[in-house]
């Protein structure tokens, strides 16, 4: 199973005081146990740091990074890159999608999810829903 994690899914799994921490946890650990393959984007580690430095402070954000660095490293977390190719088809996913209101990194998730023929979203963001696509947990 090939899983892409969206920027909400980080956020629970990282900071405890979350409505969905608990929820988010179990879902990851049954990853693991299946060893899926877990994809993201440097637009959603841009999003997530941002968020994180924003809402829970500096030691929150650098906890996170510190673990998504060792992930990335042990190859347990793939960080997909948002080439020419994929920028342009993401701007025309956005305009496709604009009654949804998604942002331009959800634009660009859903251009990685078709391209690398991934098999769900691992998000608490119900847009994803909206512009058909496999969820975890929405």
């Amino acid at each position: 199973m090939k899983v892409f994690v969206d920027t909400g899914a980080f956020i629970a799994l990282f900071v405890s005081s979350e409505r969905y921490h608990s929820k988010v946890s179990k879902k990851y650990k049954d990853y693991r146990k299946q060893r899926a393959r877990l994809f993201t984007s440097y637009y959603i580690l841009d999003e997530l740091f941002t968020r994180l430095i924003y809402d829970f402070g500096k030691s929150v954000a650098q906890k996170a990074i510190e673990l998504l660095n060792k992930s990335i490293a042990k190859e347990e977390l793939k960080v997909l890159d948002i080439d020419e190719a994929i920028f342009k088809k993401s701007q025309e996913a956005l305009i496709k999608f604009s009654e949804h209101k998604i942002s331009f990194t959800d634009a660009t998730s859903y251009v990685l999810y078709k391209d690398f023929a991934l098999d769900e979203i691992f998000t608490l963001d119900s847009d994803f829903k909206k512009i058909r696509t496999a969820t975890s947990l929405t």
